[in-house]
């Protein structure tokens, strides 16, 4: 039986997969941070230095002054969530993550000004592509508290929504096809047991295979689908049609 946090993760797939405009998307976002307990969230690309942010946002669910002050000032040049986010793969609470960075004065500055807004944790998700693409989607709130489930739940969410969002924008899930890309039988059946949250172990046992096997698999799909992790391969497989 799925637990409630799961039921949540998969409502929402499921409301995406209906939708057809990123006013829906924003609308079905803003649910889902609400349930999780945040009250502010954006998804954006992540611009060259020397580059405007502005054309890389593509949902913007901020305080309309803080998002304002945010792209007239390139903050994101400065941001330590977007450092952070440069350099992981990995989801992360902002508390967690930034205590064991070595943030400058400008950064320092930043951090205080976000506080002003109630910026004072938060939960962002990287994305990252084989080509070099580089997206946040991030949360915001007074305080985070999120169980293990919670996070990779959201995680899932997020990369979810962030490929939606892009596909309702150019029509992204044509590109896969375009690709000619194909997953085998074997392939779809070990992202979907990953999507139940089975380990690779777990899964090498119920398919009758070795766990090098399915691990080798995973990462062939991988690559098929342009990803850089196991949850960014579920999340574009589902988006794609490709699992259910």
């Amino acid at each position: 039986m799925r637990s409630q946090i799961a039921n949540t993760m998969f409502d929402f797939i499921a409301a995406l997969e209906q939708i057809t405009s990123e006013e829906q998307a924003f609308a079905e976002l803003r649910k889902v941070a609400n349930v999780f307990g945040f009250s502010s969230f954006a998804v954006s690309g992540i611009p060259e230095p020397h580059e405007r942010i502005d054309p890389y946002v593509l949902l913007n669910g901020w305080p309309e002054e803080w998002a304002a002050r945010y792209m007239a000032n390139q903050y994101f040049t400065i941001d330590p969530v977007i450092q952070r986010t440069i350099l992981t793969d990995n989801a992360f609470v902002w508390s967690d993550a930034l205590k064991h960075m070595t943030i400058g004065r400008q950064g320092q500055k930043f951090m205080a000004e976000a506080r002003d807004f109630q910026f004072i944790d938060g939960f962002s998700v990287p994305i990252h592509s084989l080509m070099g693409f580089r997206a946040i989607v991030t949360f915001a709130a007074d305080r985070v508290d999120l169980s293990t489930e919670a996070r990779g739940a959201l995680h899932m969410i997020s990369i979810y929504a962030h490929n939606k969002i892009k596909e309702l924008k150019s029509g992204g899930k044509e590109q896969l096809i375009e690709r000619g890309v194909h997953l085998t039988l074997r392939e779809k059946e070990c992202i979907s047991w990953c999507a139940e949250g089975k380990t690779a172990w777990e899964i090498s046992t119920i398919l009758g295979i070795s766990e090098r096997t399915v691990a080798h698999i995973l990462e062939n799909a991988q690559r098929k689908m342009n990803t850089t992790n196991r949850t960014h391969l579920i999340a574009e497989s589902l988006r794609a049609g490709l699992i259910r």
